[in-house]
């Protein structure tokens, strides 16, 4: 069998494990450990006194309540939503018709963590009503059992609990998000450093900090984003005179894509049809990518990323980022010199049959670790030269 002799044999053996796809800028791992101690040294023992001591504690200090949710097991979204629930259903004492945030008791609106929180240090009845609210939904959800049984565990001990119980939970869902932005920005590095135009034009170094283009759906021009009227991407490579020539698609998950990956996968099959529609009408050969990778499309691939693959003009993973190379030089966008494949990872085999299939007859293909002339760019499992 060879790494080439489908696209499910050739995205399997390049797929990445979770720490080799990297996580883009910063995710904070930490948690008062002192505030903690603070508030868990004062709590009484009695129930009601505990109560009225922990709404004052967030009354105090709103940032409390983001390490009280922690140590009960529920997401900053799980929180908001159900917190949302619940002050929206939370009947005004002046105005049955009204909730408590003062809209209607039939409706029922989203508000964020930090709302919530705010809402908290405010003066007067509301601020009061919502604190109880607050801890009261924490309390049920376990908090008082849990602090106490923190009381009795050394700092130390606390520490390590946090460390490796905690934070791991806390922080994979930020994480998760980050590591496709990071999967982007090593794509777009190696766009910028073939000297290639494209958008967002900044991706390369801040992979969060402009939003997706969005084309017409017709025209696969760029145009203001408008429900079932456009495509989002999260790259589109231009040519030399500006046109729109590669559109890009990423998608990684190192967890099960659920729903959204079944979705996302059907939404490319859209892409392609209105793609291939737009070549046809303009005699243009513009191309749909896909960056795609981890391992978390082993839970259902025949659902998602099958169906993708099928459907992308080419696919890109982590370790085989070269391949926007190749393939940008047969679109003649970029002119290679060689590639220098990584015979750690390649049996001469596989590293063979990867060029043969991707790689073009002036390319110089090197298996033998000699170093060829031209600038150098690291590219996951290989060095492209141009």
């Amino acid at each position: 069998m060879s790494v080439t002799d489908s696209y499910k044999t050739e995205f399997w053996y390049h797929v990445a494990d979770q720490i080799e796809i990297p996580i883009y800028g910063t995710v904070s791992r930490s948690i008062d450990i002192d505030k903690l101690e603070t508030i868990v040294s004062g709590l009484p023992d009695d129930d009601l006194k505990c109560r009225e001591y922990l709404i004052d504690a967030i009354s105090k200090d709103f940032g409390s309540i983001d390490f009280l949710r922690t140590f009960v097991g529920v997401s900053d979204k799980r929180m908001y939503l159900e917190l949302s629930y619940i002050f929206g259903k939370s009947v005004c004492p002046a105005d049955p018709s009204k909730n408590i945030l003062d809209y209607s008791i039939y409706d029922l609106k989203k508000h964020s963590t930090s709302f919530l929180k705010h809402l908290v240090t405010r003066k007067g009845k509301k601020a009061e009503t919502a604190a109880r609210i607050i801890i009261d939904y924490l309390i049920n959800k376990g908090l008082v059992t849990i602090l106490r049984t923190i009381k009795n565990v050394s700092k130390e001990q606390l520490q390590v609990v946090v460390d490796s119980l905690i934070l791991p939970k806390e922080v994979q869902q930020e994480e998760s998000k980050r590591r496709g932005h990071g999967a982007e920005q090593q794509f777009a590095k190696v766009l910028h450093e073939l000297g290639v135009s494209f958008l967002p034009t900044e991706k390369h170094i801040n992979p969060m900090g402009e939003q997706d283009p969005n084309v017409d759906r017709n025209t696969f021009e760029i145009a203001d984003k408008e429900e079932g009227k456009t495509w989002s991407f999260d790259m589109i490579v231009k040519t030399s005179s500006g046109q729109l020539k590669v559109f890009i698609q990423g998608l990684i998950h190192t967890s099960d894509p659920g729903q959204y990956g079944v979705n996302k996968s059907d939404e490319t099959v859209r892409v392609k049809e209105d793609l291939r529609k737009y070549n046809g009408n303009y005699n243009d050969n513009a191309e749909l990518w896909g960056l795609v990778d981890g391992a978390g499309f082993i839970e259902n691939p025949n659902g998602t990323i099958y169906k993708m693959l099928e459907n992308f003009d080419n696919f890109v993973q982590m370790k085989s980022l070269y391949k926007i190379a190749l393939r940008l030089h047969k679109l003649q966008l970029v002119k290679v010199r060689a590639i220098r494949f990584d015979m750690n990872f390649y049996s001469l085999a596989d590293a063979n049959a990867m060029f043969s299939k991707y790689g073009s007859q002036d390319i110089l293909a090197i298996t033998d670790g000699t170093i060829p002339e031209g600038k150098e760019i690291q590219a996951g499992k290989a060095w492209i030269y141009i």
